[in-house]
């Protein structure tokens, strides 16, 4: 089966990227998969013109946390955008960052900071109707 091409990981947390990383490349449904530790890094990936077809990003980080990384990323030139974001989330958001979330239509799921292959199979089929390779999580 076909593959997408990039995921981008954005956490600060070195142990996180790691576990992370693993259990998308045992789904085994994208070629390449980056890590950077904050959003900078993220926006000077993304400007380097590499479109990801996912971002998993962590809400608290240094330089520039997730919520900044949104704002900036919301100014970015269409032709680098439309990602599929998903927020990883370490705790539950409070009733304000619900709003504030529910209010950014890049925002299109919310997930545990731990992937599964489970979860990354769900949010490659829901956005991708599953024209590419997913490991499911019944096999």
């Amino acid at each position: 089966m076909k593959k997408l091409k990039h995921f981008l990981l954005i956490d600060d947390s070195r142990a996180t990227n790691f576990f992370n990383k693993t259990i998308i490349k045992k789904a085994e449904c994208v070629d390449e998969v980056v890590v950077v530790e904050n959003g900078q890094e993220a926006l000077d990936y993304i400007l380097s013109g590499v479109l990801p077809e996912i971002i998993f990003l962590d809400l608290n980080m240094p330089v520039m946390n997730g919520w900044e990384f949104i704002s900036e990323y919301q100014k970015l030139d269409d032709k680098y955008k439309g990602s599929i974001i998903v927020l990883m989330l370490g705790a539950e958001l409070n009733d304000e960052e619900k709003e504030r979330a529910k209010g950014i239509s890049e925002i299109k799921e919310f997930e545990k900071k731990m992937l599964t292959k489970e979860i990354v199979y769900k949010i490659t089929t829901k956005y991708f109707d599953g024209k590419y390779a997913a490991v499911s999580p019944q096999v």
